[in-house]
């Protein structure tokens, strides 16, 4: 209690949360295991994962991720399979699937990566790209296809935002032949969990580790048309042989967006933004209004400083924040930011001139 004479010094934090951008990026691996109890669970590291689970999609998932090297948390949703009965296998595939929505509550950790390996099913896309909406993530879809024809005509029905889908078959190090999805995911996880910003980055024009060989070879040629542009443009990641078994693709299947990278970025910053600034709610707005627009100035200021985007303003309109608006204790920022685009494509325009050959006069005299 305050004393009635004298000083009293009270002390307040009219801070708000750092706007911290939360770079790591656990996978969340969906599949049917013959050991592990159906549900949700969570492993620091792929080794520990595959100490734990029996036979199943889920261990074949994991043999995959290990062979790449990767360092990461996993989120193991988990289902048990029935033998002839793909009905019921599909049912609760989808429901391990909608249960990752549970994960940030149930076991702490809120998913950046989803695949379910080997479920290749238009209602299993339809989920995953649901749950991936839900919870601001990249998954994985595999098509059922071995041409480039039979690829485009599988995904011509879907739409994505941040979906990396993939048809090819690919030899493990240990020549086991599985599905890409896994190992595309681990070549994008890596590289965004390499800096702070690593999520400014794209997966594409990578070598992919983990593989050996490609089962559909796809033809990629500079300079011209060829199947792997014809893939990437429709949505499709191909795996081409260039200096390596790279990673070629990055587009989405989205009117609204065309490039994977501008959602991952902006979906970073959402997350961000949301876990900065929800200690300012039931506060009084003088305390609180201008150390809000001040800290997402210095978090946009950052962003241009690393390269993830190009220019913002920051702005509290008043055509948006009219009495009635402020009094309700409600506000509206408005952002308007540019991201940094990618590099995608080169063109060299080379002439060839005659104006040089006096040179050659010259070099004789000299």
């Amino acid at each position: 209690m305050a004393s009635k004479f004298g000083v009293n010094v009270e002390l307040h934090n009219g801070s708000l949360n750092p706007y911290k951008i939360e770079n790591s990026r656990p996978i969340a691996l969906v599949g049917d295991d013959t050991t592990l109890d159906p549900g949700l669970h969570v492993f620091s590291t792929i080794e520990k994962a595959l100490d734990e689970v029996g036979e199943g999609t889920i261990k074949n998932a994991l043999e995959d991720f290990k062979a790449t090297g990767i360092y990461t948390q996993i989120v193991l949703s988990s289902f048990k399979k029935e033998d002839s009965q793909d009905g019921e296998n599909l049912k609760r595939c989808l429901n391990a699937i909608d249960n990752l929505k549970k994960a940030e509550s149930s076991v702490k950790v809120k998913p950046k990566f989803i695949l379910a390996p080997e479920y290749n099913d238009s209602g299993v896309y339809e989920k995953l790209k649901q749950v991936a909406q839900w919870l601001r993530a990249v998954y994985a879809i595999e098509v059922d296809a071995t041409t480039e024809t039979e690829a485009l005509l599988a995904v011509d029905t879907l739409q994505t935002k941040t979906a990396i889908i993939t048809y090819q078959k690919v030899a493990r190090v240990d020549k086991v032949v599985r599905p890409a999805s896994a190992f595309l995911i681990s070549l994008y996880a890596s590289v965004m969990s390499q800096t702070e910003y690593g999520f400014s980055q794209t997966y594409s024009n990578r070598v992919i580790s983990g593989i050996i060989e490609v089962e559909q070879k796809v033809e990629f040629i500079q300079g011209m048309g060829c199947e792997a542009d014809r893939l990437r443009a429709n949505g499709i990641t191909a795996i081409i042989a260039d200096d390596g078994l790279r990673a070629w693709g990055g587009e989405t299947r989205d009117e609204d967006f065309s490039s994977l990278h501008t959602y991952v970025i902006f979906y970073t910053a959402i997350d961000t933004i949301f876990d900065a600034q929800k200690r300012a709610i039931d506060k009084k707005m003088r305390d609180v209004l201008k150390n809000v627009v001040d800290s997402l100035e210095a978090f946009y200021r950052r962003l241009v400083a690393n390269n993830v985007v190009v220019g913002f303003l920051v702005t509290v309109p008043q055509d948006l924040n009219d009495n009635q608006t402020v009094a309700e204790g409600k506000i509206y920022i408005k952002h308007e930011v540019q991201e940094m685009p990618l590099l995608k494509n080169i063109t060299n325009r080379i002439y060839r001139v005659d104006n040089y050959s006096i040179k050659l006069i010259e070099e004789l005299k000299g």
